[in-house]
């Protein structure tokens, strides 16, 4: 499943909530519950192809193996692909340092479905209703924009 059919996914939740009433109901938790481990799941694949696609980009075999050595996440919370900037160098920390300040929004939207999917996972219950995290997802998803712009910003060789 990719983003788009996230999206789609997103319009047809939203259309089975309005045409049977089912806002402030068990079918509305259970509904973004499932989405928001959905969501999360896709940002976990995004992000592995989004360094899989820099990775085979990289033609110079000592470069490639020095980024291959650099790149396992460790999680994809923000503070997790903020570490993984840093330990790329200096050049690429600053560019996803300006962009992440030029997108606090989308941070902290991508953040709030990553919390949620841990509290989901974790303890089973969060309070939160379908059109927070389909607002959420609206923006959050463009941290991997700027996660693969970041990326692509700089050449390693």
């Amino acid at each position: 499943m990719r983003i788009a059919d996230i999206d789609q996914l997103l319009t047809i939740c939203q259309e089975h909530l309005e045409s049977t009433r089912s806002f402030d109901t068990e079918i509305e938790t259970l509904l973004t519950y499932a989405l928001a481990v959905r969501i999360y799941a896709e940002f976990e694949q995004q992000l592995a192809a989004i360094i899989a696609e820099k990775r085979n980009s990289i033609a110079d075999l000592g470069s490639r193996t020095a980024f291959e050595s650099l790149t396992p996440i460790r999680g994809i919370r923000f503070r997790n692909l903020s570490e993984l900037f840093a330990a790329l160098g200096e050049p690429y920390r600053a560019v996803w340092a300006a962009r992440r300040a030029g997108n606090p929004r989308a941070v902290t939207f991508y953040g709030f479905i990553i919390e949620l999917r841990h509290q989901i996972a974790h303890s089973g219950a969060a309070n939160v209703d379908f059109r927070e995290v389909r607002d959420w997802y609206a923006e959050g998803h463009i941290v991997l924009d700027f996660f693969r712009e970041t990326l692509f910003a700089i050449d390693p060789a």
